[in-house]
């Protein structure tokens, strides 16, 4: 899949750039003036992929525009058009804080609908009821495909919205039965953990929910569910999980590269390129190259040399787990959860 960062705005809380946000750190230092990806810098990165086989292969498979707030780019419908000519499977994700269906944000997303394009978005529970739950209404009589992102800190916020989403499709119709009986069976596993074991390691929670299944495909109706750890990020790429269940383990990632396959890429508004599927992060310091500045060969060399010092410095992180020296930064730059 690839992952273009349209726009660095995320419009949440306090700040654009909340640094409690999953896209903080690779956002932070974007300059306002760079905040907006261009058509034409779309036109450019399109023209670079067309070039690159493994680029093709990725973009076959999904391409996925974020950021940031992607519907906060006013270029946002133009770039949409640019990269559905590489592919046919392009989804924009949301956080659908929006005020209201007059707003220019939200009519960006529904010409992307009208053109078979999918939206999908991150649950809010402070703007559930006033922003999102409306807005998901129309989007359910626009598009047949959704995936809802869940972030939590605490296993009690997850169970809260579980909860939310069957609330929500209880009153949408029969249509929705499937996604009913997931979210339900998705909700009991969650409220079993909480009972038996309510303090439980990020390992044991993973176990416990290995039998909730999180993806439906029924009744004309393609659904999936996420539940994301909430993370903090320091200035070194470690994160720092703040709150129960799991004060005392960062969130390893299993890296691809290791394995000897890029199946994901992560292209900035800058063009900056990482092969990272923490997408909120990108700390992984070796650089696969710019999309907007260098050529395609110059593209694959920088590939060849950067996954090289990925799969050294993703072997000495494993190592130095085993040797209980885990969140040691290794001189590859390779962030300390990557394995």
């Amino acid at each position: 899949m690839l992952n273009i960062f349209v726009e660095a705005n995320c419009n949440r809380y306090v700040r654009d750039e909340c640094q409690f946000c999953h896209v903080y750190e690779p956002l932070a230092k974007i300059d306002r003036s760079d905040w907006h990806l261009l058509p034409e810098q779309a036109q450019v990165m399109a023209d670079k992929i067309r070039k690159l086989d493994i680029f093709m292969e990725l973009a076959q498979r999904e391409i996925n525009l974020t950021g940031g707030e992607p519907s906060q780019n006013p270029h946002l419908v133009e770039i949409f058009k640019i990269f559905r000519q590489l592919a046919p499977n392009v989804r924009l994700h949301t956080n659908l804080d929006i005020h209201s269906k007059t707003s220019s944000r939200w009519t960006r997303l529904v010409e992307i609908m009208k053109m078979k394009g999918r939206v999908d978005f991150t649950l809010y529970p402070t703007v559930w009821e006033t922003r999102q739950k409306p807005l998901l209404k129309e989007i359910l009589t626009l598009q047949d495909e959704l995936i809802v992102n869940m972030i939590f800190e605490k296993v009690p916020d997850l169970l809260t919205q579980i909860k939310i989403l069957i609330e929500f499709f209880t009153t949408q119709g029969e249509r929705f039965n499937p996604v009913l009986a997931l979210l339900e069976n998705y909700r009991l596993n969650v409220a079993n953990i909480l009972k038996e074991n309510p303090e439980c390691s990020e390992e044991e929670f993973i176990k416990s929910m290995e039998g909730a299944e999180n993806y439906t495909c029924e009744g004309g109706f393609t659904f999936l569910v996420n539940a994301i750890l909430g993370f903090f990020v320091d200035e070194h790429g470690k994160r720092a999980m703040q709150s129960q269940p799991f004060p005392k383990s960062n969130n390893l990632l299993e890296c691809t590269i290791p394995r000897g396959t890029i199946e994901i890429m992560t292209v900035q508004q800058t063009g900056e390129m990482t092969p990272c599927c923490d997408v909120g992060n990108l700390q992984c310091q070796p650089k696969f190259g710019n999309l907007l500045n260098d050529s395609p060969d110059e593209i694959m060399r920088q590939i060849e040399i950067s996954r090289a010092k990925m799969i050294a410095g993703a072997q000495k992180n494993r190592k130095n787990i085993d040797a209980g020296k885990a969140g040691e930064w290794v001189e590859e730059g390779i962030p300390p959860y990557c394995v």
